[in-house]
């Protein structure tokens, strides 16, 4: 299963005609294998809590280490993720093949998709985090692939090195994170975390590992920095604050690749990566968790307000969802972050491919009639629900499901992740005081705003009268093939409620809640005997008491805002002064909504600028000191070759002269000694002799 979506990226690449249909055959049979995996993984569940785990050794590491381990390991949550991000996927490339179909690089995109689902699948089944970073590594690149699809738009490729720039933030934290697990504990096997992590204990205020291959004594703070750096892995992955905003330029890709980026892979790895460490994470971690997906839900449900983008309404909505998910990890509520983004997958890839069919609409009705306007832009569209009845619907029940309507499969979901977050204020507020309670406040406000927003959507898209210019487009417009249309209705009838439970008012009876059971705390002994475990236990417990609260509050929100949307943007603005330019940019808040609360301007002062003066700083230190320095070098080189040069004339030279003089003086003196007469040898060798005789008598 894992390896088909890459075969058949790989095929795609080698033929010259169109094939498609190969990488969506393999993935349908990769779809029903993650049926088979995850009905097998649900029966095994009753015998093997912990899931299926299967492991070989990769390589071993100079100086006795541990091997490093390839694996794969499968329990619940990483069973549910496959099917969800096969089926997506597979519903993605159906919708491609009428959507991209005049493009040029068609088996380009296509094997694109096929590589980013391989990697994603590897994320979801890796055994051990250093197995995890190489697959999140791979998914970063197919983004930056699919995102500058179309490398010839300077937006597009900006884009993309954004995107991937921004990620690499968070791939930081995430490494750090490896190096100090690997360094105390001397293996990066989750499971094999999970067991010897629970066997350390604190001792002087430091994390003493007592298993035999431990690095020592671990810092208690350092322990604490591992968990920061996982989130802010996840933070970057899944755009939260202050690392989002890099998702809604991630938009100038194709509308079936942001369906895919937005709905089951790539965002969701962070969050998924959340659940795959979870029982690492120390409290501290999980409230600055909850902290950060609280504001995060806030910031892009504010900042979904006034775009005119259709997709970047949608961008910042998922920025705004995942932090629901982020917050849920962090309060606690491990299965009710996991169960919403299980339904957030389908009404969101719901939404944005109908999106995508608004958008193959206009530019098919501009191509008809020769009219140039901004097929994404809401200002250009309108009375769209007469023209594509189809389509309204599909959004319709989708984005109801986003607003949490009850009934639908939204509600359930973001019920018990607000459920879940009164339970951690009312347990938290004995160490946050009153501060605890703006997490579930935020929550609350969040649900209020999603369903204002995306009634403003709803009515600018598909209702009122057509803002076109030339209304010849608009009487061109035609509903998307039926090719396009199966995604669509598969995607709008799992975002109802039904699916997930008989009882549509109660998620403590949906399925997911009842197979994602939260996992118990694998931090030292005495942190899960006085601090974690309990604190999980007692949040569960207090849970309970809002649960009808919950549902009736989250319910009244969707109405109240779904009224405010319909008075503000329909009933009241039927002369269109909402979506004027001039409305935006008079109104502050309007021009904070629209600008992302100025955060890419923020960064631009403060860290691009920053590096800015670094890297004038760097160039003037080039060039004033290390480049003198070289001179000064060069300089002192070419000073010590002329002294070594005169060196080598005078004094080794001379020498070398010296001795040659002397020794040809010699053998002259010598040679004059031998004239070849016998006589005069041994004349010398009797005067030699008497000399002898005399020195030894006297």
């Amino acid at each position: 299963m894992l390896l088909l979506p890459l075969l058949g990226g790989l095929l795609l690449l080698l033929l010259r005609q169109r094939g498609h249909l190969w990488l969506i055959g393999l993935q349908g049979v990769g779809l029903l294998l993650s049926l088979y995996i995850f009905f097998a993984v649900w029966q095994a569940e009753v015998d093997n809590p912990t899931g299926m785990h299967v492991r070989w050794n990769w390589f071993t590491p100079p100086g006795g280490a541990l091997p490093f381990t390839l694996g794969l390991w499968l329990n619940m949550p990483a069973a549910i993720l496959l099917v969800v991000v096969n089926l997506v996927a597979l519903l993605v490339q159906i919708f491609s093949v009428g959507y991209m179909w005049h493009e040029k690089g068609f088996n380009r995109y296509f094997a694109f998709l096929g590589f980013f689902v391989f990697a994603m699948l590897g994320l979801v089944l890796a055994d051990n985090l250093f197995l995890m970073f190489c697959f999140w590594e791979g998914v970063g690149l197919a983004s930056y692939l699919l995102i500058g699809f179309w490398w010839q738009r300077p937006q597009a490729a900006a884009a993309a090195k954004k995107a991937f720039l921004v990620n690499r933030i968070g791939d930081i934290g995430f490494l750090i994170a490896l190096l100090i697990l690997y360094t105390q504990f001397g293996t990066l096997d989750l499971p094999a975390l999970l067991q010897l992590m629970p066997a350390s204990f604190i001792q002087s205020g430091d994390w003493q590992a007592v298993w035999a291959g431990a690095g020592g004594a671990l810092p208690a703070w350092l322990l604490v920095l591992a968990g920061i750096g996982l989130l802010l892995g996840a933070v970057g992955k899944s755009a939260q604050f202050p690392l989002q905003i890099w998702l809604p330029d991630a938009m100038e890709g194709p509308t079936p690749v942001s369906a895919l980026l937005h709905a089951a892979t790539m965002v969701a790895a962070g969050v998924y990566l959340l659940a795959r460490v979870f029982p690492l994470l120390t409290p501290h971690v999980l409230d600055l968790a909850a902290l950060l997906g609280a504001t995060t839900a806030v910031m892009g449900a504010f900042a979904a307000f006034a775009q005119h983008d259709i997709k970047k309404v949608l961008a910042f909505s998922t920025i705004s969802q995942l932090g629901y998910m982020v917050m849920g990890m962090g309060v606690g509520a491990y299965d009710a972050a996991l169960f919403h983004l299980i339904t957030h997958a389908f009404f969101k890839a719901g939404l944005f491919l109908s999106a995508g069919a608004v958008i193959w609409a206009l530019h098919k009705a501009a191509h008809k009639t020769g009219d140039h306007f901004d097929a994404q832009d809401m200002r250009n569209m309108g009375g769209l629900r007469y023209k594509m009845r189809f389509t309204f619907l599909v959004y319709f029940i989708c984005m109801l499901a986003l607003a949490g309507m009850p009934i639908f499969s939204g509600f359930l979901s973001k019920d018990a992740i607000l459920t879940g977050s009164l339970g951690w204020a009312s347990v938290a507020r004995a160490q946050w005081g009153l501060l605890a309670w703006l997490i579930p406040l935020a929550g609350f406000a969040t649900a209020l705003m999603t369903p204002i927003y995306m009634g403003r959507q709803l009515f600018l898209t598909f209702f009122g009268a057509n803002r076109l210019y030339n209304q010849a487009s608009y009487r061109a417009l035609k509903e998307v093939p039926m090719l396009m249309r199966l995604p669509l209705a598969v995607l709008a009838v799992l975002s109802l409620g039904i699916w997930y439970g008989l009882e549509p008012f109660n998620f403590l009876h949906a399925w997911p809640m009842q197979l994602l059971q939260v996992p118990q705390p694998a931090l030292p002994g005495s942190l899960v005997e006085f601090t974690a475990a309990n604190r999980l236990y007692e949040i569960q417990e207090a849970s309970l008491w809002f649960e009808a609260f919950t549902g009736v509050a989250s319910a009244l929100l969707v109405l109240i805002g779904l009224g405010l949307s319909y008075l503000i943007y329909h009933l009241f603005n039927n002369r269109g002064a909402f979506y004027t330019n001039q409305y935006v940019f008079r109104s502050h808040v309007m021009r904070l909504s629209y600008s992302n609360w100025h955060l890419d301007a923020i960064y631009r002062r403060t860290v691009l600028a920053f590096g800015g003066s670094l890297m004038r700083f760097s160039d003037w230190l080039d060039r004033r000191i290390i480049d003198r320095l070289l001179d000064l070098l060069g300089i002192g080189v070419v000073v010590l070759s002329h002294v070594l040069h005169w060196l080598d004339r005078t004094l080794v030279d001379g020498v070398l002269h010296s001795g040659v003089w002397v020794a040809g003086r010699a053998g002259r003196a010598n040679r004059s000694l031998q004239g070849g007469q016998v006589q005069q040898y041994l004349l010398v060798m009797l005067v030699g002799l008497l000399l002898v005789l005399i020195w030894m008598f006297v």
